[in-house]
């Protein structure tokens, strides 16, 4: 057995021992390969021994013994008897000539594998730093889009980006099983309905979908810039009682874990930008702290808002969580907008002969007594309360509108304009209550594009020309 000793007693000797390590800087600016480690001793390189750094064509260098080396091998002693590192010793190289030939520019890690009598040192890619150099010279306002009705779609196009590929799979539901219908295409098809820049549908359950597969089809398109998630919020929002949430995750139809194949996909596209959308909820849920987390560690700076739409030119009271991540420093949000205080009742109103008459439905005498029932739109209302997902359904918390003794269920029209959604955004084709679905879950579209335009506004400074690298961890500009 190859064995290193100390104080009488042996370790065992691995194969092969690696590391990955960050470069080290100087006061002058210079970048040094130093590494202390306890393994270097037990790999076979003696205290005082002469080594010599070889460049690899593979990039990098070999470190290897040699008698006329520059270098040599230090060994820090301890007095006392103990120590946690018993083995330590030190290899340092410093050489511009050798580290600008064989590391690329930005670099700021590197990985180490050790065999008996060799160290092979390589340099680890810079994900930000290459991530940016892509988009030298090219357009920077390409979109790929997931989870999508459309309207989110729709919102990016009109504020400057280009949403060339669609990820977009509509799940069975327990009511479409029981029913029989299937509903997997219908949100994939009403993004072309009101889109005409999608090159690329994906029209897989993201759960199944290949990054890598993923990726190759994006790359025979131009470079995507921006990545726009909105992970299924069922799971995240109080409208979702606890015991279906549990229910959920036994049957395997919850989406609490849908963070880790967006994570994925993210990791292998790598795009300069991520944009979440989600309820509050998600921001202080795990799945929303791991999902910030991971890509902080991917090198992303992480920026949260949780905005109500009033503040942004809506007339919904509808509260959002989002997220922009940014290889790029400098992202800055959305300022709010004085709020309107004038009644909705005109708008309301000129709907009112298209909406339903609810009022002798039992969920409507339920809501009544119901804790869950949120406040009418009447002819004083200056806003409207929050549009959900399952408003055509017959709900007790939905929005409804109250006037002369009568109950009225919104029309689709009147949905669209209290969720501030452009007259060409179209969904007259599909069924009724798939049309209401698709509204009600989607987005305020005057909240979410002041987002998206603060987004479009910090690509543009970042890669709009040049681009310039201006991250706060580099030494390199992409010019």
């Amino acid at each position: 057995m190859i064995s290193a000793s100390t104080a009488n007693r042996e370790f065992h000797v691995p194969d092969v021992v690696t590391k990955q390590l960050k470069l080290n800087s100087v006061s002058d600016g210079r970048r040094r390969v130093r590494i202390s480690s306890n393994f270097i001793d037990l790999m076979g390189f003696r205290p005082g021994e002469r080594i010599e750094a070889v460049p690899s064509i593979a990039g990098g260098f070999d470190i290897r013994p040699s008698a006329s080396g520059s270098t040599k091998v230090h060994q820090r002693r301890y007095a006392r008897g103990r120590s946690n590192n018993p083995l330590e010793s030190l290899v340092e190289f410093g050489s511009s000539a050798l580290l600008n030939s064989t590391f690329p520019p930005g670099t700021e890690r590197f990985h180490v594998t050790m065999r008996q009598r060799e160290m092979r040192i390589r340099p680890v890619p810079n994900r930000v730093f290459n991530i940016a150099r892509r988009f030298r010279g090219r357009d920077p306002y390409r979109a790929l889009v997931a989870m999508t009705g459309g309207v989110d779609l729709h919102c990016l196009n009109n504020a400057g980006f280009k949403s060339e590929v669609v990820l977009e799979y509509r799940p069975q539901e327990a009511r479409d099983v029981a029913t029989g219908r299937s509903l997997e295409e219908v949100h994939a098809l009403n993004t072309l309905r009101n889109s005409n820049t999608v090159k690329l549908l994906v029209n897989e359950d993201i759960y199944q979908v290949n990054p890598e597969r993923l990726k190759a089809l994006c790359d025979q398109g131009e470079p995507i810039a921006l990545g726009h998630f909105c992970i299924s919020c069922d799971d995240f929002s109080t409208a979702k009682s606890q015991s279906l949430r549990a229910r959920s995750v036994e049957n395997g139809t919850t989406g609490v874990d849908m963070i880790y194949p967006v994570l994925r996909i993210v990791e292998t596209m790598e795009y300069p930008v991520v944009m979440f959308e989600n309820v509050r909820g998600f921001a202080n849920h795990d799945a929303g702290i791991i999902l910030k987390s991971m890509l902080r560690r991917m090198g992303y700076q992480t920026h949260e808002m949780t905005l109500c739409a009033r503040d942004y030119g809506g007339i919904q009271n509808r509260n959002r969580y989002y997220l922009v991540a940014t290889i790029f420093p400098g992202y800055e949000p959305p300022q709010p907008q004085p709020r309107k205080t004038d009644s909705i009742w005109p708008l309301v109103e000129k709907h009112l002969s298209d909406c339903r008459d609810v009022t002798d439905r039992k969920y409507i005498k339920d809501r009544a007594n119901s804790g869950r029932q949120s406040a009418a739109i009447t002819r004083t209302s200056s806003y409207s309360p929050t549009i959900v997902k399952s408003q055509s359904r017959g709900i007790k918390d939905g929005v409804y509108i109250e006037d002369g003794g009568k109950v009225y269920a919104p029309s689709e029209g009147l949905i669209k304009e209290l969720m501030s959604i452009p007259e060409d955004f179209d969904t007259s084709w599909m069924a009724q209550e798939q049309s209401i679905e698709t509204l009600g879950q989607s987005i305020d579209y005057r909240m979410h594009h002041a987002v998206v335009e603060s987004v479009r506004k910090h690509i543009e400074a970042n890669l709009g020309s040049g681009p310039i690298l201006r991250h706060k961890h580099h030494q390199a500009s992409l010019l």
